[in-house]
């Protein structure tokens, strides 16, 4: 082989090296072999010499001590994360593996992606997190009063949220459930905003239920990315899309970051129960359920005794499971009664009622005061006003049934306040709001009923509140009354003891609390007639809301849609 072929690189790697070395009398005269490193031998010409510096006299020594001890070592103490993480990360560990087929990689990750947003969590939050870890029930309290609200449709948009807290305050809400889009910058000034005012924050969580490794990170970075925003509560959408152990990982995930938030959704109509999750292994902390299918059927039949056994049914789940009760959601009305039960004890048929309670609540059937409209989905869409006649008796300019409409929706309103849970207005329905029509002529919105009640915020309507000569003022001040009662007497406290009993009329829904030897008797008239009921309880009571003296309750009359909190120390 002509010694110059290593030029053309047919050479060996380590061979080419040591021909290198001898050519240019390079210092690396062999290559290196493993566990033996040779000597480096530096030219002289290279070596910089330093002057010997003569050693300096030693400092004087103070005098020993007669008794001298060492220093304690100091020990670190661990994170509020870390002291957590002990608790939780077994079982967090388990289920994660079992769900995503044992990834190690992606576990760590995980972790990774928890403890750097604790550390990015703000010291106010952490402080708020521990003050809550103390207090588990904080969320339980009965003086909450919550408020759903679209920011645009509120506020025309998230930052000018904020300037309208004080009137939320007005009307005695303390909790906002806010949807809307919005930058992170005007979702933080919003939350401290809502602080300031002592206002609780639920913001929606916008990502589907994840399905697999990747996208159950991505939706953890936007769980806590909300909460380090600064929510109180964070909403995840209908339940029904997640495994039991995807909500109990975002659990446990909560309790390691920031314990200080809650988890809700909405329930399905099977199996409620499941998504609390068990009390040695909660899942959500507050479940959100609509009441307005039952309402608007007990007010379109007249006749209690589905409503009384859909009270019955809630009664029996543990008093520690909270429920958001609204009576619609976003997307309006729906008929999600218990037909079976409807069968057996009514003999009804399923469809052909579906369709008189469709016609009602639209205004078709004769009689009907509703004005509402049934959007692709089949529910029924409107406010809650319109759909309690206010829009026709305003329409008409009939006092008297303005009277009895007003009094239908403040009913409805009532019976939300006396059941356990957080009571939740839908924005509008405090100054009774009617459908916005516009939607129709609006090409992008023409042909979703959905939009009836999704009209701009009616400021003009709300400066009325203050005259109880017109309906806004009377309906302002008749909720603002409600929750004022409800915060401060002991018998709404969700550890009450709750009871439904027979009034004497089919028309009248008589329901029992007692809480440390206060009882109240509620009774509410689903009817357009005066009625006169009585209670199997006795003694004597004092009516909350329009004053009154009861010696007892054999005899009580009650208005059209009236209702009365009747107390007995």
């Amino acid at each position: 082989m002509n010694e110059r072929d290593y030029r053309k690189g047919t050479v060996p790697c380590h061979t080419w090296r040591m021909i290198r070395a001898l050519e240019e009398d390079q210092f690396l005269k062999r290559p290196a072999v493993p566990g033996r490193r040779p000597s480096i031998v530096m030219p002289e010409s290279l070596l910089v010499h330093k002057p010997v510096e003569q050693p300096a006299a030693p400092a004087p020594q103070p005098a020993p001590a007669l008794q001298t001890e060492a220093a304690p070592a100091r020990e670190l103490t661990p994170s509020p994360f870390d002291l957590r993480l002990a608790q939780y990360r077994c079982e967090l560990e388990r289920l994660y593996r079992e769900q995503y087929q044992g990834d190690l990689a992606a576990w760590d990750s995980l972790l990774t992606l928890l403890r750097q947003c604790f550390e990015a969590r703000e010291a106010s939050l952490h402080e708020m997190d521990e003050r809550r870890a103390a207090d588990p029930c904080w969320y339980c309290r009965r003086d909450l009063l919550a408020m759903t609200a679209d920011a645009d449709i509120f506020a025309g948009s998230l930052s000018g949220v904020a300037g309208h807290l004080p009137y939320l305050k007005e009307c005695g809400v303390n909790f906002l459930c806010l949807s809307g889009e919005g930058t992170a910058a005007e979702l933080t000034q919003t939350a401290a905003a809502c602080r300031e005012q002592g206002i609780y924050l639920r913001l929606d969580l916008k990502a589907e239920a994840p399905q697999g490794a990747p996208s159950f990170h991505a939706w953890v970075e936007e769980l806590l990315h909300m909460a380090n925003l600064g929510a109180d509560a964070l909403y995840l959408g209908n339940l029904a899309a997640f495994s039991h152990a995807t909500l109990r990982m975002a659990r446990l995930i909560c309790q390691l970051v920031c314990p200080g938030v809650l988890l809700m959704g909405d329930a399905p109509d099977f199996g409620t129960l499941e998504f609390f999750g068990s009390d040695g292994k909660p899942e959500c902390h507050m479940l959100c359920r609509d009441r307005g299918g039952l309402l608007w059927h007990t007010l379109a039949t007249g006749d209690v005794s589905l409503l009384r056994h859909g009270v019955e049914q809630a009664l029996s789940l543990p008093r520690e499971r909270l429920f958001l009760n609204r009576l619609h959601g976003n997307n309006g009305v729906e008929w999600s009664l218990d037909y079976g039960w409807l069968k057996e004890h009514c003999g009804t048929d399923e469809g052909a009622h579906r369709q008189y309670l469709n016609d009602w609540a639209t205004g078709k059937f004769p009689g009907s005061n509703c004005r509402g409209e049934l959007c692709r989905e089949g529910k029924v869409c409107g406010t809650t006003a319109s759909l309690c006649g206010v829009e026709a008796a305003d329409y008409e300019q009939n006092d008297l049934k303005l009277d009895q409409t007003v009094a239908c929706d403040l009913l409805l309103h009532a019976f939300l306040f006396t059941l356990s849970g957080v009571p939740a207005l839908i924005s509008g329905d405090e100054i009774g709001q009617l459908n916005d029509y516009s939607c129709h002529e609006d090409p992008a919105k023409s042909g979703d009923a959905r939009y009836l009640h999704q009209g701009p915020f009616q400021w003009d309507l709300a400066a009325m509140r203050n005259d109880q000569q017109t309906r806004q003022g009377k309906q302002f001040h008749g909720l603002h009354r409600l929750a004022q009662l409800r915060a401060g007497e002991p018998a709404f406290d969700a550890r009450a003891d709750v009871w439904t009993f027979d009034t004497g009329d089919a028309r009248v829904l008589g329901l029992g609390r007692w809480y440390e030897g206060r009882k109240l008797v509620a009774l509410f008239n689903f009817s357009n007639e005066f009625v006169t009921v009585s209670a199997p309880e006795a003694g004597a009571f004092e009516e909350l809301i329009y004053g009154g003296h009861y010696d007892c309750l054999d005899h009580v009359e009650l208005y059209p849609y009236a209702f009365v909190w009747l107390l007995q120390h």
